[in-house]
C-alpha cells in the first residue's frame, strides 16, 4: 500500500490549500485498485514507460490524485476527466474553481489542491549527481545566479521553487526559464522578480518533506 499524508504548510500559506504527500512503494506490483481507477489514456500512459518503478509511480500517484480530488467535488474518482492548457498543464473539467498539481521524485510524489488560486508544486531528490554550475547558467537569470549556488542541495532547493512558480502560472517551464527571478526572501519564502504584470502576486514558499527531498509550493491568486 502505499502512504498518504497532509503536509503541514507555512502559516502565510493562503487558506483553500492542502499539499499531500504519497509514499510510493515501487517494488511493489501495480496495484489493481488503483489501476482500474484510472481512464483509459492514463492506463496507456502509465505503462508505456519501460520501467516498473515509473510505472507505478505514475499509476498511483494519478489514482491518489483522483481520490483527493473527489472530497471537493460530487462525482466518483473514476468519473473525473481531465483536460490540459495550451503548455500542458492538467486541470479539472466542469471544476474552474478547483486547482491541482502534481511532482513526483524517487520515492516521493506531492500532491498540491486548491480552491483559492492557481498553484503549483515541485518536489526533487537532493541526492541527484548535477552539473551544477552549467545548469546554473541555464536555469537562472542573471539577477538569481548572484546569490550563491555552490552546492546540489542548493541549486535544487531553488529549482523546485522556480519551477513551482512556473507551473503555477500554467507555462512552458524551459521556455520562460529567463523571464522570472525567484530570490531567497526568509527561512520558507522566496521573492518573485518578473516583468509579466499578470504574473502580478505569485508567492512561492518550501514545503518540508522528508529528509534527502527538497520540495516547493507556489500560489498565484490573480
Amino acid at each position: 500500500m502505499n502512504d498518504v499524508q497532509r503536509l503541514s504548510l507555512p502559516e502565510v500559506v493562503p487558506p483553500g490549500i492542502e499539499v499531500w504527500l504519497l509514499k510510493l512503494n515501487l517494488q511493489a506490483p501495480i496495484s489493481n485498485s488503483d489501476f482500474l481507477l484510472l481512464n483509459e489514456y492514463e492506463r496507456a500512459h502509465a505503462l508505456r514507460f519501460h520501467t516498473h518503478a515509473d510505472q507505478v509511480r505514475s499509476t498511483a500517484t494519478r489514482a491518489a490524485l483522483r481520490r483527493l480530488l473527489v472530497t471537493k467535488v460530487a462525482m466518483p474518482p473514476s468519473k473525473l476527466n481531465f483536460l490540459t492548457n495550451n503548455f500542458g498543464k492538467p486541470y479539472l473539467q466542469g471544476a474552474a474553481d478547483i486547482n491541482f498539481n502534481v511532482s513526483h521524485a524517487g520515492e516521493l510524489a506531492v500532491i498540491a489542491i486548491s480552491t483559492n488560486g492557481q498553484i503549483g508544486v515541485d518536489i526533487e531528490d537532493c541526492e541527484r549527481q548535477l552539473d551544477v554550475r552549467a545548469l546554473s547558467e541555464y536555469v537562472f537569470t542573471h539577477i538569481e545566479r548572484q546569490c550563491a549556488i555552490e552546492t546540489t542541495e542548493d541549486f535544487i532547493k531553488r529549482w523546485v521553487a522556480k519551477e513551482a512558480v512556473l507551473k503555477a502560472v500554467g507555462v512552458g517551464i524551459s521556455e520562460h526559464l529567463q523571464v522570472v527571478s525567484v530570490l531567497p526572501d526568509n527561512n520558507e519564502g522566496y521573492r518573485v522578480i518578473c516583468d509579466y504584470p499578470k504574473w502580478e502576486g505569485i508567492k512561492v514558499w518550501s514545503i518540508k518533506v522528508p529528509n534527502r527531498y527538497a520540495a516547493a509550493l507556489a500560489v498565484h491568486i490573480s
